[in-house]
This record gives C-alpha cells, sequence and structure tokens, in this order.
C-alpha cells in the first residue's frame, strides 16, 4: 500500500529527519495503536508505550537499519516495546508471570465489533472468542493489518511455512466451530 512511500520516508529518517519521522508517526500511529490495544484493554498505556516509543525511535535513529518492510519492522518494534512495557506493568502489580507469552495475550473484546449485535455478528464474535490467542493473532494480522506470510512470519518470529500452516489451521477451526451443531445450541 505504502511500499514505496515507506520506503523514502524511513530512508529520510535514517538520516535523523525529524519531519519524516512526524510523517512515519502521522501514518503509523492509528496502525500501531490499533494493533497495541489488541494485547491490552488499558489504552492509557498502550498510548504511552506508543509515544516512547517513537521517541526512542527518534533518539536512536543512527542505530536504525534499512528494512524491507517499514511496516513490519514497526509493528515488530512496537511488538517488542509493547511487550516489555507489559511484562513490566506485571512484575509492578505482583503478577507472577507463568509463561513468558502469557505476557502478550490478544484480546478478541478489542478489534471485534461489540456493538454490532445482530445475530450473525454475535455468532461469529463468540466462535472467534473460543479460537487460541495466536489463532485469533494470526487471523488479525492476516485478515485485518493485511500482512503477507513473509511479514507475520517476522513479526511473530516463526518461519514462513509455520505462519501459512498457523493460518490454515485457524481458518479450519473457526470453520468447524460455525459449523458444529454443538456451537450452534450454545447460542
Amino acid at each position: 500500500m505504502y511500499q514505496k512511500a515507506d520506503e523514502i520516508i524511513w530512508n529520510l529518517c535514517l538520516k535523523g529527519d525529524r519531519k519524516a519521522f512526524e510523517v512515519l508517526y502521522r501514518r503509523y500511529y492509528p496502525i500501531l495503536y490499533n494493533y497495541g490495544k489488541i494485547y491490552s484493554k488499558d489504552t492509557d498505556l498502550v498510548k504511552n508505550c506508543l509515544q516512547n516509543f517513537f521517541v526512542k525511535l527518534m533518539s536512536n535513529y543512527s542505530g536504525l537499519s534499512q528494512t524491507a518492510s517499514v511496516r513490519c519492522y514497526l509493528l515488530k518494534a512496537f511488538r517488542y516495546a509493547l511487550y516489555n512495557e507489559l511484562k513490566s506493568e506485571q512484575i509492578r502489580n505482583g503478577i507472577l508471570i507463568s509463561c513468558p507469552d502469557d505476557v502478550l495475550t490478544v484480546k478478541a473484546d478489542q478489534f471485534l465489533d461489540e456493538e454490532d449485535l445482530s445475530p450473525k455478528n454475535v455468532f461469529i464474535s463468540s466462535a472467534f472468542r473460543k479460537l487460541s490467542s495466536k489463532q485469533q493473532e494470526i487471523l488479525y494480522l492476516y485478515y485485518i493489518r493485511e500482512l503477507n506470510h513473509d511479514e507475520i512470519s517476522d513479526l511473530l518470529n516463526i518461519n514462513y511455512q509455520s505462519s501459512k500452516n498457523l493460518l490454515f489451521r485457524s481458518i479450519a477451526k473457526l470453520r468447524s466451530l460455525l459449523l458444529s451443531d454443538s456451537f450452534m445450541d450454545e447460542e
């Protein structure tokens, strides 16, 4: 979508151009904010983390490098920053973390349309919530954020084939849930 323009802006950012960072900020703030909200309902925490992320990006521009996908680079770097912030928040609140992956758990409520109370939406939302966090995340990344498998595999630190397999299994599971008689009886 923005690939070529992003490349030009990124090259300017690598040189420390503040206007380029401003353009990058304006272009990616909503995308990164919405991405952060799938992991935390605390919108202030996500906003603060996002502000700190861009300040750090600007301050440390000399440490940045070329990238094939600016969007993927920013998503991955922000995901890492948010992970660290959520982990720190849990430690500050005295919450024991059983598994590092538990810190970044998708909150389906954050990107499902909860205001649409049509039977069809309620039905699909209910089925979607029954998927694992990873399954919800890959469906979000692929269909909502429109990332390709190369970008998803890079973002989630999995290989290309694992990205394809996870997406396929997630769709199959969702389809199975939507078509199962027992699921329909629960509604």
